[in-house]
């Protein structure tokens, strides 16, 4: 971890200016592999896609400030629990379908390691917040927590409870940099976000159950290539 901020820091500290403002897209498979949001459950928030809008300016001989606009959505299970009995039986569900988006702006350095106009190695970090959204399938047992208040809930229209949060996330990521493939630069990049998610109630259920969805942990791995266009 020390390493690669060590050079972010030499970067940014290097004498002279770096002129020049860059916007990009790009696209990304995003994973969260290991997130276990309870001990014995197998709970993972799954595989997807993303996309990026990165805005960069110069602010060193080989550094740039971006400012990125980012978005996801993977598929899963997340663990959601209830009280029935006048709250006094706790039943939780972990195998109902869930989809996570999430939206974030993200702020922070990006610095070339090298000089080569062909190919340029460099590293990111990055912090910001985003909103983050839960959506769910509820079946079997976990259909109890559908509100026929809120609707009709036997429609295949119908939303099922959800959550809706803002988070605060951090990010490091390495890349190359192909500045002569093309018109506009080619970028492969790889990173990781990392963000907690507090216990937030279920929008939209039955009120006289008190449903959450409980504390979870984002631990996005991505990789994706984007392309660069000088502004």
């Amino acid at each position: 971890m020390m390493a690669p901020l060590c050079l972010l820091a030499a970067g940014l500290l290097s004498p002279g200016a770096r002129a020049g403002v860059t916007l990009g897209v790009g696209a990304d498979v995003v994973t969260d592999p290991s997130d276990r949001i309870d001990p014995v459950s197998d709970t993972r928030l799954g595989t997807g896609g993303g996309l990026r809008v990165p805005l960069r300016v110069g602010i060193g001989e080989s550094a740039w400030l971006e400012v990125a606009v980012r978005s996801s959505l993977s598929a899963g299970q997340d663990r959601v629990e209830w009280t029935q009995y006048e709250g006094t039986v706790r039943y939780y569900s972990d195998t109902h379908w869930t989809l996570v988006n999430s939206t974030a702006l993200m702020v922070g350095p990006v610095v070339d390691l090298t000089h080569q106009p062909a190919v340029q190695p460099f590293l990111g970090a990055r912090v910001g917040a985003g909103m983050v959204t839960f959506w769910h399938s509820f079946h079997g047992d976990a259909a109890i927590l559908l509100d026929p208040d809120q609707g009709d809930v036997t429609s295949r229209s119908h939303i099922d409870p959800y959550t809706r949060q803002f988070a605060p996330l951090a990010d490091l990521s390495a890349g190359l940099r192909l500045g002569r493939v093309a018109p506009f630069a080619i970028e492969l990049e790889a990173g990781y976000t990392v963000s907690f998610l507090a216990e937030a109630p279920l929008k939209k259920a039955r009120p006289e159950l008190a449903a959450v969805r409980t504390a979870a942990g984002l631990n996005a791995l991505r990789i994706g290539v984007s392309t660069s266009f000088p502004l």
